[in-house]
């Protein structure tokens, strides 16, 4: 969580074994899990601008007085 993974690790990690890979199937992919997280405010998949993909864990702080 909170860490930057590259287009190229991510592709690695999901579709090594598949042989060919399409260019935009991460692209796909990655709008795909942003719809299912669509409902989970603390949760986003962040575009770091020429680097990678970030997924952003936000924790709750509820504070007990």
């Amino acid at each position: 969580f909170n860490r930057t993974l590259s287009r190229n690790e991510l592709q690695k990690e999901i579709w090594e074994d598949e042989g060919v890979f399409v260019g935009r199937s991460l692209d796909v992919f990655i709008s795909k899990l942003r719809k299912k997280l669509e409902s989970e405010p603390n949760v986003r998949i962040v575009n770091i601008h020429g680097k990678g993909y970030m997924l952003k864990v936000i924790e709750e702080i509820s504070y007990i007085c």
